[in-house]
């Protein structure tokens, strides 16, 4: 069992492509456009469009594409659960019976909109796994930090929120490897997690959620205790090593986003493929 092979986001790899030397601020604001045009896209083309575009970003960034797919392996039994409740539990006036099973009905309203629930997913997923794979935790910081530098103007912390973004994007892969270390040391006392239906699965896996929150509170504990001893006081008076600048590569990727943006909304408007 090793789950951590099969986390991506919030891991960096290293590389010397064009979307790797992007600026960190430019790649955060092409990801934010994205997700926006996830959330309002409402037709196939729409997310076929987009997948085009996820897919060109990962040849150019060479991630291989096993790896970049990975990453969902975990969440298929979640989004499959949540298909199964939108196809039998959504309804709307007029629309079509697909078929009927006991007290549920299958119908085409729902079958449209578990589609959609479940490819939204799963490119929100691969747009934030993206920038991930191709940012260091440093730059994101960086860019974060410059890009809600405004907020201190009414009084939000702005360091504190990106340090905690951040701080909470690195725990995903800790908080995966301390599940797999429980989870190896059950088995090695007799626990077999493979084995039953899917009732006896889940009352096995309840008991290694209580030292995965302890594991985690203690190294939360660990981490105040780090930062106090290095006498960290928040953003004020602090300085940067590099300063970010933006390149001539920044500015064509812009620009790109720009066009690809435009496309998207006017097309899509036409075929009413947004809300």
């Amino acid at each position: 069992m090793e789950l951590t092979k099969n986390i991506t986001l919030g891991v960096y790899l290293p590389g010397e492509s064009a979307v790797h030397r992007l600026d960190p601020r430019t790649k955060i604001i092409s990801v934010t456009l994205l997700i926006v045009l996830l959330l309002l896209a409402r037709s196939y083309l729409a997310f076929g469009l987009v997948a085009l575009f996820l897919a060109g970003m990962v040849y150019i960034a060479k991630i291989p594409p096993g790896y970049a797919l990975r990453g969902l392996k975990p969440m298929l039994p979640v989004l499959i659960l949540m298909w199964v409740f939108q196809l039998f539990l959504y309804q709307a006036p007029g629309t079509a019976t697909l078929f009927q099973w006991w007290v549920f009905e299958a119908t085409e309203a729902g079958l449209h909109m578990g589609n959609l629930i479940i490819m939204r997913v799963l490119f929100l997923f691969s747009v934030t796994t993206l920038l991930t794979l191709t940012t260091s935790v440093v730059s994101l910081t960086d860019g974060l930090e410059n890009l809600l530098k405004p907020l201190r103007f009414i009084g939000i912390p702005y360091h504190e929120l990106v340090m905690t973004l951040v701080i909470a994007l690195r725990f995903v892969l800790i908080l995966a490897e301390e599940l797999e270390k429980i989870m190896k040391a059950q088995m090695a006392r007799g626990v077999a997690f493979d084995r039953g239906n899917f009732i006896q699965k889940t009352k096995k896996v309840f008991p290694v959620f209580l030292p995965l929150f302890i594991g985690a509170f203690k190294r939360a504990e660990e981490l105040i205790v780090a930062m106090d001893a290095r006498s960290y006081t928040g953003g004020k008076g602090r300085t940067k090593m590099k300063t970010l600048r933006m390149g001539r590569v920044d500015f064509a990727a812009a620009v790109i986003m720009l066009v690809f943006t435009g496309i998207m909304i006017y097309i899509f408007t036409a075929f009413k493929a947004f809300i």
